[in-house]
């Protein structure tokens, strides 16, 4: 999930667009930053790290998938060969 950091810097950037933000600002962003937890969760984000981690076992495995594609041309390669008595 996204880091609270995040959510922090964005609940007060959104407080001080607030006007009427001013006597009620403490209250203003604990319901601003409530509401940007719910409504990214139900997002379902990654974070750059989960995004790097998963494109890293991607690709190790399009370098398997193309290893194994090799290893198998090579194979029906040999099978087409005639045998020589």
């Amino acid at each position: 999930m996204i880091n609270t950091q995040f959510f922090e810097d964005l609940t007060q950037q959104i407080a001080r667009l607030l006007p009427q933000a001013g006597a009620a600002s403490e209250e203003v962003k604990k319901t601003v930053n409530a509401v940007l937890q719910k409504g990214f969760a139900s997002l379902d984000l990654l974070t750059r790290q989960e995004f790097e981690a998963q494109a890293a076992a991607l690709a190790r495995a399009e370098e398997r998938l193309a290893a194994l594609e090799g290893e198998m041309a090579r194979l029906e390669a040999l099978l087409e060969k005639p045998v020589k008595p």
